[in-house]
């Protein structure tokens, strides 16, 4: 729960909203008990007939100190009163009501203020309102009723605006608040070493920036929204529902509260067990998630061997155990409802129970309304009960994503390109590996005590079997990876004491893998060139470069020609115009040090040539060192260095490797493309 806290600090910008939701919340649980309210007027209109017979009270005279005043109550449409009579106080014969002279003659109380009356007498909790509503509303009592029925209308439209405006200002603050968690996140993914994707995966990466930010924004709706607008609603149906219930008999509103503690408890429950099913859950759903990346990026692959059905299983696989694990939240989600509901209705049916002893010993009487109005509280605060118990469910399913984002955000990342370390001056004697090893894993070394010197403006190919360390090894040089021991040094300074932006600023680096992105033909060449020199180079730059690339010819063949956009991964273009372009992106970045990675695999013999050719002039000054498969690429290399199994077997010129290095001859002889 303390990620989820964390996440929260994100909605602190926003807190005006967020208190005004809780404003019309408070505003809309104050409605809500209006209209429940309503239940007590309206059955003291419509089910309490004005009195029929006569009334005698004495009370103390207003303005003469000690004398009291005697008032007879009668309805005159009911009865023939003949005041001024010789009798005690009053007399009744029939229909007609002889009345002394010094007795007061009034109509009884009708409607509300009768019922104010009564309460007052009866000493009712509710006496006041009632007796505020008589003198507000009108005393007839089919107006007083139409009233009271527009008042529960208006209270009604009044309580849904509030309820939408507060949902609004809820959702608009939760939306920004992920949205600068997911910027967060995506910045922080972006800053993370390449090691980073080699142990997680992008696709739980991916994962994590879909559904379990998905989770913690639901809960930041919930925490932020029902937990406070509905314990207001809730509460403000239960206290006087057990003031009221008290009055009528103590035993009322402890019978009707008493599964209160088990509720609390079973929801408790509830909650554990679903931070365990959501976090498994958001695992398998980071699972299907790697499935369907493979299979998307892989599609010619799996069309080409026909690998659908294989596919599909593993998908299916994937999905059942996804399935399963969401089966269990589930359950457990609609388990808590309907448990609660029940609890809460065999309290108000204990208290039912209570209630038809007491009207039937007691009869009817004066706490019929009471009882109704006990009742209809109950119902009332069960709808806000039963949206609380779902409040601890979401909550741990926020709590299981805000602990996966927060572990991604503290896993390490690189230091910012300009934040720690000196400027690199650009390359101009050498690059050094000097006693460099590297593994993935521990206890399992990929690269064992390099020893290797690239002077500025060499060329230098690197070559052996496929597995032996040749992509990590010029991996370290931008410090895509840290060596695990040993140093390498460009002109003597190492490169783990300079910054990023000084070091990958003078490199361009062509994987075999080409990555382009969601842009136009011309946008992708001058990406580098426009991070590493904070200008946009122009269309003669740009148009150079990818005639250098020997790209120009078919980028002119595209629709827009350099303007004609690229789908997505370039999937629309072949492997070579892939390639070219990616070789056109470092060639205009005009680097010191040019990394190429088989980043002519994909060239066919004539395209290849001519690149050899560009390679050739372009490599004059700059220190390149390039991945090699085929022969024809040792032709510009100055020197060639051959590895095996994580070590460097030979290092010199063809006609020295013959001579001295075995491993060279027979790769020589297999001709390389095989290795």
């Amino acid at each position: 729960m303390k990620a989820f806290l964390k996440a929260l600090r994100y909605c602190w910008p926003y807190r005006g909203r967020i208190v005004l939701a809780w404003i019309c919340g408070l505003l809309a649980a104050g409605f809500w008990f209006g209209t429940i309210g309503a239940i007590l007027p309206m059955f003291c209109l419509l089910f309490q007939e004005p009195p029929e017979g006569v009334r005698f009270t004495e009370i103390p005279a207003r303005l003469a100190g000690g004398q009291r005043e005697r008032i007879l109550e009668a309805r005159r449409d009911r009865w023939t009163i003949l005041e001024r009579q010789p009798v005690p106080s009053f007399e009744v014969q029939g229909n007609t009501i002889r009345v002394a002279s010094d007795v007061k003659v009034v109509e009884p109380r009708k409607g509300l203020k009768a019922a104010a009356q009564q309460a007052e007498e009866d000493h009712r909790p509710y006496a006041f309102a009632l007796a505020w509503l008589a003198d507000v509303l009108p005393e007839d009592r089919y107006y007083c009723h139409l009233w009271i029925m527009v008042s529960v209308m208006v209270m009604a439209v009044l309580r849904g605006l509030l309820v939408y405006t507060g949902e609004y200002l809820v959702g608009h603050t939760t939306n920004r608040a992920m949205l600068s968690l997911r910027l967060k996140v995506f910045e922080h993914v972006l800053r993370s070493p390449i090691s980073l994707f080699s142990r997680i995966g992008a696709s739980d990466v991916m994962s994590r920036f879909q559904q379990d930010c998905f989770y913690i924004q639901e809960g930041m709706k919930i925490l932020l929204g029902k937990v406070v607008v509905e314990p207001p609603r809730a509460i403000i149906c239960v206290v006087p529902a057990i003031i009221i219930g008290a009055a009528i008999d103590p035993w009322l509103p402890v019978i009707a509260l008493v599964v209160a503690p088990l509720v609390g408890y079973l929801v408790r429950r509830f909650a554990v067990r679903m931070r365990r099913a959501s976090r498994k859950s958001l695992e398998s759903w980071a699972s299907l998630m790697g499935i369907l990346e493979e299979s998307l990026f892989g599609m010619r692959v799996v069309k080409g061997y026909g690998l659908e059905a294989h596919e599909r299983r593993g998908f299916f696989a994937a999905s059942r155990r996804l399935f399963r694990q969401l089966l269990r939240t589930i359950r457990i989600d609609a388990l808590t409802d309907p448990t609660v509901a029940a609890l809460f209705t065999i309290g108000a049916a204990g208290a039912a129970i209570l209630a038809g002893k007491i009207i039937i010993d007691r009869g009817l009487g004066r706490d019929l309304g009471d009882f109704i109005l006990f009742f209809g509280l109950l119902v009332g605060a069960l709808d806000p009960v039963r949206k609380l118990s779902q409040v601890s469910n979401r909550l741990q399913q926020a709590a299981s994503g805000a602990d996966r984002v927060y572990e991604l955000l503290a896993s390490d990342v690189e230091p910012r390109y300009g934040a720690k370390g000196k400027d690199l001056p650009r390359l101009a004697r050498e690059i050094e590996f000097r006693g460099v090893s590297f593994a993935y894993a521990e206890g399992k070394p990929v690269l064992q005590d390099i020893h290797l010197t690239v002077r500025h403006g060499e060329v230098v190919a690197v070559i052996g079997r496929t597995g032996c360390g040749k992509t990590t090894l010029v991996s370290l040089i931008p410090r895509f990876f840290e060596p695990t021991a040993g140093t390498i040094l460009i002109d003597g300074i190492d490169v783990r004491d300079v910054t990023l932006r000084s070091l990958r600023g003078q490199i361009a680096y062509v994987p075999q893998e080409t990555t382009l992105f969601a842009d136009t033909v011309a946008g992708n060449i001058a990406l580098g060139a426009v991070q590493h020199s904070r200008r946009q180079p122009s269309r003669d730059e740009i148009e150079q470069a990818g005639r250098a690339a020997h790209a120009d010819r078919f980028i002119r063949q595209m629709p827009q020609g350099y303007d004609s956009p690229i789908g997505e991964h370039g999937t629309t273009l072949s492997g070579g115009e892939r390639q070219r372009i990616a070789l056109a992106r470092a060639i205009l970045r005009n680097p010191a040090i040019l990394i190429l990675d088989e980043a002519t695999s994909a060239l066919d013999e004539e395209t290849q040539a001519l690149v050899q050719d560009t390679l050739r002039e372009f490599v004059k000054g700059r220190t390149t060192i390039l991945i090699a498969h085929r022969l024809s690429t040792l032709t510009i290399a100055d020197r060639i260095v051959v590895m095996d199994s994580g070590r460097i077997m030979g290092v010199g010129t063809h006609d020295e490797l013959l001579a001295t290095c075995p491993p060279y001859r027979r790769l020589r002889e297999v001709g390389m493309d095989g290795v």
